[in-house]
């Protein structure tokens, strides 16, 4: 019988009736139609006997079908929040074992003035960390409900953030919100991830999420965040920003001005620049803080009330330019790591620049054009150009500093770095060494024609005065050739100390550029110097022979206050302090119009010392000046070398004229307000009287004069000793003139008044010649008279002092011998001749190297001679008596 379904007995049945596969394998029992049995009707069909398919059975798999779209998505819902949860537990795990990495935030460098106030910041990111007490409450609350409502609730990332935004961008289908909480954007930031939507930089974030939660406050990661963030307009962090924004200090911001910051963080460049869109945006941010409950209403209302005022962009220029550059400069050789990071180090530089001498410099520097006719350009730069250097002289420390017209157009700074001939300017540091080798202040030089070897082509070289005919044809001692400026006298003043001794007392005193020590012209300043150099120079006669070194930088501090460098002061004597006093006292007479000073016109209502300075055609324009609290040098001239400076009127310019008035204006602004004083005079110089040579060769005369003298080096009390002076001698051989005047005889000290004969007295035994009484409180010639006489005005020389002291020889040369003993109390003072053409002065003509002479060739040096200037003649003042002005 056959089973229904089943396969016919072909003879291959088992004896057990179980079916037997072709080839021997198993078969179904007959009649079962399990899963593996054929389909039913597949012999019938045709289909292959071993095409066996897998049958279902009723309820199990053959009836089920596909599972629905819910089973599916609750599958893989359910895979996602194991595989976030395992990632999650990655994540913490890997973050408690890794140690969280310490930010490098890039911070502004600030400089300082010497007395705190901020001169200039310093950035690629301007920034400034805020401390948690400056950053007010208002502030916090606003970013807070800005950017991060639930901030305080969740640990690190907001879920319900999270999905709000991810529901919003697939209805926008674009990003139009973020998810990210304050503590994601911090991480982002703070370590600078790529923004890219990478995998590597979204688990770096939220593991550096994850650590700052874990390591740090809430309170502290809103902190960091507010000092990390940009706000717009260069400013990053909040402390910048109430600066560039409101011009005002973190803790006084507003309620609308903390909620004007908090929006301007969702587009920092965008608000700003659309004042509308900005107001709207911290209107919102106001409404959302009391929707938050942390302001009312009413508060709300009020500063939605308030206009929206911002501060221009362009404020917060960086002020004296050409000194942050120098300051630059300085750390790139004495910092080098600091230099490195300065622009991200936030480090704190305290200077010695004072803003209000800063201000005075630039101030006077822009009168140039009113002192000077314009040049035109060279190299896209108007010309002439200036250069002004102050230094306070007992430290050294740079007060001011502007190296040009504008650091914008031209950035070089030419006190620092442009090297110029200084012309009669160099002349103090010739007369420090005539008087530190003995020679009195009385000794008489005639200003004649006079040659020396070294001429160009091998002729004689004459030197000239400057003017027609150029030389006084007078004598003059050291205090009236100063003040005019000689230069024939100044070149026989070098031929007989040598340059080289000259030039080494001028390195030791400061100049470091290369001087010559072959040339005469030396003494008319041949040799290039900066205007910073003369200033130290300057500075070590102001300082009474301490030398000290102009320095800039007085401390810094790294970004956690610890100090990295602190100026330690230096000074070193170079000079005794008599020498320098005394030769400050000459230079005095520069402005004493009683000695035709070339400054006459330039006083500053207070003690001061100075020395003009004109070169070659007026080429280059100099004044240095001094007081006991500050030193300036002033330059004035063409960066081509070749154009020469003219006054508006088109005449030649002089030091006194155009750098000597820029100086006057800067000098008494800059020292307004500070009481004057004078140098105290040292214990080794005294006043006492001397026989000198005044007037014409052609009518020489002996003429007697109160001094300043150093002690022990008072020249003998007649007139014949004078004579025993063999420079002397040929000056009067080249007169071919007897000096008229009486050649008094020794007499001896008087103790009542030594140095003065008995009234109605003379040396000779005739009576005493009419003249100006003098104060003889002096004992043993030493001491200095309480009040000094003094000429009638333009009735002669002022009774002022000159400068001599113990130099040591530089160069281990030993010091000459004075030309004079020291001998007792001089003799009767006939009253002093005026006399002397006004200044001139020049340079030597036929010099082997005419472009480094300081003259005009045939014209000479023009530092004498210089038209009236504009402004109160300075009455003569009494001679120093070395009395401390406090």
């Amino acid at each position: 019988m056959v089973r229904r379904g089943g396969s016919q007995n072909d003879g291959t049945n088992r004896p057990d009736g179980a079916h037997a596969a072709p080839g021997g394998a198993p078969a179904g029992r007959p009649g079962d139609d399990g899963p593996w049995a054929p389909p039913r009707g597949a012999e019938a069909s045709g289909a292959p006997q071993g095409d066996w398919r897998p049958r279902r059975r009723r309820g199990g798999l053959r009836g089920m079908g596909r599972p629905s779209l819910a089973r599916r998505v609750a599958r893989w819902a359910a895979l996602a929040v194991i595989a976030l949860a395992l990632m999650g537990a990655g994540v913490v795990a890997f973050a408690a074992v890794t140690p969280l990495p310490k930010p490098e935030v890039p911070q502004a460098t600030l400089i300082y003035d010497v007395d705190g106030r901020v001169v200039a910041s310093l950035y690629r990111q301007n920034r400034q960390l805020a401390r948690p007490d400056e950053i007010p409450a208002s502030l916090r609350q606003a970013v807070v409900a800005a950017e991060d409502a639930r901030f305080y609730r969740h640990h690190g990332f907001d879920l319900v953030a999270i999905g709000r935004a991810a529901l919003r961008n697939l209805q926008a289908g674009r990003i139009v919100e973020g998810g990210s909480s304050i503590t994601q954007q911090l991480a982002r930031t703070l370590y600078d991830l790529s923004l890219e939507r990478t995998f590597d930089r979204k688990f770096r974030e939220a593991l550096l999420t994850v650590k700052l939660e874990t390591r740090y406050s809430k309170d502290e990661i809103l902190t960091m965040y507010l000092n990390q963030v940009y706000f717009g307009r260069g400013a990053y962090g909040a402390k910048v920003a109430a600066q560039e924004y409101f011009g005002k200090p973190l803790p006084h911001l507003t309620l609308a001005e903390s909620a004007t910051l908090a929006a301007f963080i969702r587009g920092p460049e965008l608000y700003w620049r659309q004042p509308d869109r900005a107001k709207a945006r911290r209107d919102w941010v106001l409404s959302r803080m009391a929707e938050l409950g942390m302001i009312s209403p009413a508060e709300a209302r009020r500063a939605q009330a308030e206009p929206l005022v911002l501060r221009p962009p362009d404020e917060g220029e960086v002020r004296a330019p050409y000194f942050v550059d120098y300051v630059r400069d300085r750390l790139a050789a004495t910092a080098p790591e600091v230099a490195a990071r300065l622009y991200t180090g936030g480090f704190r530089i305290y200077t010695t620049l004072d803003l209000d001498m800063q201000t005075a410099a630039e101030a006077a520097v822009a009168r140039l054009d009113q002192v000077v006719a314009p040049l035109g350009e060279h190299q896209g730069v108007p010309q002439p150009q200036v250069a002004l250097v102050a230094l306070d002289p007992a430290s050294g420390g740079i007060r001011a500093m502007v190296g040009g017209r504008d650091f914008a157009t031209t950035p070089l700074n030419r006190a620092v770095h442009a090297r110029r001939q200084p012309g009669s300017a160099f002349k103090p540091f010739l007369y420090t060494a005539v008087l530190a080798s003995g020679e009195p202040i009385t000794t008489p030089v005639a200003c004649r024609v006079r040659q020396y070897p070294g001429g160009a082509g091998g002729e004689p070289y004459t030197p000239r005065d400057y003017g027609d005919p150029g030389y006084h044809d007078a004598f003059l001692d050291i205090r009236r050739a100063v003040a005019v400026s000689d230069n024939v006298v100044a070149v026989e003043w070098m031929d007989r100390v040598k340059p080289r001794r000259v030039a080494a007392l001028a390195r030791r005193m400061g100049i470091t550029s290369p001087l010559t020590t072959q040339h005469l012209t030396l003494a008319l300043g041949e040799s290039a110097v900066t205007p910073l150099e003369l200033a130290r120079a300057y500075a070590t006669l102001a300082n009474l022979g301490l030398r000290v070194e102009p320095f800039a930088i007085l401390r810094i501090e790294d970004r956690d206050g610890h100090v990295l460098f602190r100026r330690e002061p230096r000074a070193e004597r170079v000079i005794a302090p008599e020498v320098a006093w005394l030769v400050t006292d000459v230079l005095k007479s520069v402005f004493d119009p009683a000695y035709d000073g070339t400054a006459r016109a330039l006083g500053i209502g207070r003690p001061a010392a100075g020395k003009t300075g004109t070169t070659d055609d007026s080429r280059d324009v100099w004044f240095v000046g001094y007081t006991p609290d500050l030193v300036a040098a002033v330059w004035i001239g063409s960066d081509d070398f070749a154009q020469r400076v003219l006054l508006p009127g088109g005449a030649g310019a002089t030091g006194s004229s155009t750098a000597g008035r820029i100086w006057q204006a800067f000098m008494r602004a800059a020292l307004d307000g500070l009481p004057a004083r004078d140098w105290p005079r040292p214990e080794g110089v005294v006043r006492a009287s001397a026989c000198t040579l005044t007037g014409s060769l052609d009518a020489p005369r002996f003429q007697w004069r109160e001094e300043w003298f150093l002690a022990g080096h008072v020249p003998a009390p007649n007139c014949l000793a004078l004579l025993q002076d063999p420079h002397v001698r040929e000056d009067l051989a080249a007169a071919r003139e007897a000096p008229r005047g009486l050649i008094p005889l020794p007499l001896p000290s008087l103790p009542d008044d030594p140095g003065r004969p008995p009234d109605g007295a003379r040396p000779d035994g005739g009576p005493a010649p009419p003249g100006p009484a003098t104060d003889g409180d002096r004992q043993g010639g030493a001491a200095a008279p309480e009040g000094p006489s003094r000429p009638a005005p333009g009735a002669g020389p002022p009774d002022t002092g000159g400068d001599e002291g113990g130099l040591p020889a530089p160069d281990g040369e030993p010091d000459p011998s004075p030309h004079r003993p020291a001998e007792g109390g001089p003799a009767a003072t006939p009253p002093p001749e005026s006399g002397g053409p006004p200044e001139s002065g020049g340079a030597p003509g036929a010099h082997p190297d005419d472009r480094a002479s300081d003259g005009s060739g045939a014209g000479g040096h023009r530092d004498a001679g210089t038209p009236p200037q504009e402004g109160p003649s300075v009455p003569p003042t009494a001679p120093d008596r070395g009395t401390y002005v406090p």
